[in-house]
């Protein structure tokens, strides 16, 4: 099951980080349809959403390794 999750956590942070970084792209070199605010609030949502799938990974790993 922790190895399944592990997969799926990965996959997305992958994902989550893929678009991170298109998203500061955009907001630097302006080439976005959308404006900066919009932009800045995808980024803020996305960065938080990274660190809470790297804190749930962490917590599937040191649950792994208590078992």
């Amino acid at each position: 099951m922790n190895e399944l999750a592990l997969i799926k956590i990965h996959s997305k942070l992958e994902v989550l980080d893929r678009e991170f970084e298109k998203a500061v792209k955009n907001l630097i070199q302006g080439s976005s349809s959308l404006s900066d605010e919009k932009l800045e609030v995808i980024v803020n949502s996305t960065e938080r959403e990274i660190l809470i799938y790297e804190y749930i990974l962490k917590l599937i790993i040191n649950d792994s390794n208590v078992n």
